[in-house]
């Protein structure tokens, strides 16, 4: 029997062990469906007070997103408007660290140099990867999430935390040539920069085979911990190790630390954080293709030990199963688990608490263990996040042609 009939007819097996689960789900969905409404950019009704009441409980508060969305970005900045009074200061995105810093010193303090860096570095895109995120939409993000949360002081923690590996190489070399502070290491930036160049121009874009090169110019060069060299030259770093000593988990774990350490530095005694990752790491639990924990399951595990809470929200705008570019698919377990969903939705855009569903996901999952071990279509979705944005009619983000 082909996956889908046996994952549908092991579903019809759990329908029957478990009675009226099915409209349980249903029921529960229709009776906690809160449509999402922006007036002037705020959120307005049900949703801003359930986005308010969580962000009074919760330090951390992950958006798992699909990437070049039109709403996610407008929806982000809603939400942070809302996080904003609760002493949120710090948004951490899919972008690496020395990214990220630009887009901090733009947001803060509309550092426009540092904008046209961030977006020389990210156009044009590299063959099937949509982050940092970078449409029109995205930039007016960052730069709402300075204004909102102004004025700011150099001497604060950054805003915005770049917390993933930095996927193109030229650019950092190129900054850190100008940032050199003699001629002969800009000379020995340059000679490496013209190669990894007609590397990458040739398609070859991992930087290992220029590791000798690059380890060297990191030994001559001295940069304060924090200080945009010192991001420069940790990323160049981290980008030539060896694929066995390779763990993007670890290197967005390693950033997030030391944020998270600066910021305490400065005298926050439990620094708040939005996060806006792909949902794919939003997600608690494990990475399916992978296998390690995903990067929402490791700060799951930081907020316990901070005593406090994670909420993550995952933004869903897949439709169907046929081949396309816009929207993105459904998975068949995803578009199994998402019809209630879109049976209940209340809105354009519907927001889900799940959470009180998951002792019903449970029950019906141990009564299906002898038919299909995963269970029910919803296990992933309702046990991996807190909530669910439904995202419907949703439209591409503005990006600048490659």
């Amino acid at each position: 029997m082909k996956p889908r009939m046996l994952f549908l007819a092991a579903t019809c097996f759990a329908m029957r062990a478990q009675p009226g689960a099915e409209e349980a789900v249903r029921t529960y969905l229709k009776e906690h469906a809160v449509e999402i409404k922006l007036s002037e950019g705020r959120l307005a009704g049900p949703a801003a007070g359930w986005f308010r009441a969580e962000a009074a409980k919760a330090q951390f508060f992950f958006l798992g997103e699909e990437h070049d969305v039109r709403e996610i970005p407008i929806l982000a900045g809603a939400i942070w408007r809302e996080l904003v009074p609760f002493v949120y200061k710090h948004v951490a995105i899919e972008a690496g660290p020395w990214l990220g810093d630009r887009l901090d010193h733009f947001a803060r303090f509309g550092d426009r140099s540092a904008l046209a860096q961030f977006e020389a570095a990210t156009w044009p895109r590299l063959p099937n990867n949509s982050v940092p995120p970078n449409s029109r939409e995205d930039l007016e993000f960052y730069e709402l999430l300075g204004k909102i949360s102004g004025p700011h002081r150099s001497s604060d923690a950054p805003l915005i935390w770049g917390l993933d590996v930095e996927y193109r190489a030229t650019p950092l070399l190129r900054r850190l040539s100008e940032l050199s502070p003699n001629a002969a290491i800009r000379r020995g930036a340059d000679a490496v920069l013209a190669r990894v160049a007609a590397a990458e121009k040739a398609g070859a874009r991992d930087t290992g085979a220029f590791r000798a090169e690059i380890k060297e110019l990191s030994r001559l060069m001295r940069a304060p911990p924090g200080s945009e060299l010192f991001k420069i030259l940790d990323a160049l770093n981290w980008r030539v190790l060896k694929p066995a000593e390779r763990e993007d988990r670890w290197l967005r774990a390693e950033l997030f630390e030391r944020q998270f350490d600066t910021a305490k530095k400065k005298g926050e005694a439990a620094p708040r954080v939005m996060f806006r990752f792909g949902a794919y790491h939003a997600a608690r639990g494990l990475m399916r293709d992978f296998g390690g924990p995903t990067f929402a399951n490791y700060i799951a595990g930081r907020a316990s030990m901070e005593r406090t809470t994670m909420l993550n929200v995952a933004f869903i705008n897949c439709e169907g199963l046929a081949t396309g570019t816009f929207p993105r698919p459904c998975t068949w377990e995803e578009e199994e688990a998402l019809k209630p969903f879109r049976a209940a939705a209340a809105g354009p855009w519907t927001l889900f608490d799940v959470r009180s569903l998951r002792p019903l996901i449970r029950r019906v999952r141990l009564n299906a263990l002898q038919a299909y071990p995963e269970g029910w279509p919803y296990w992933n979705l309702i046990m991996s996040f807190d909530a669910v944005v439904l995202l419907r009619n949703s439209e591409r983000s503005h990006l600048p042609p490659n």
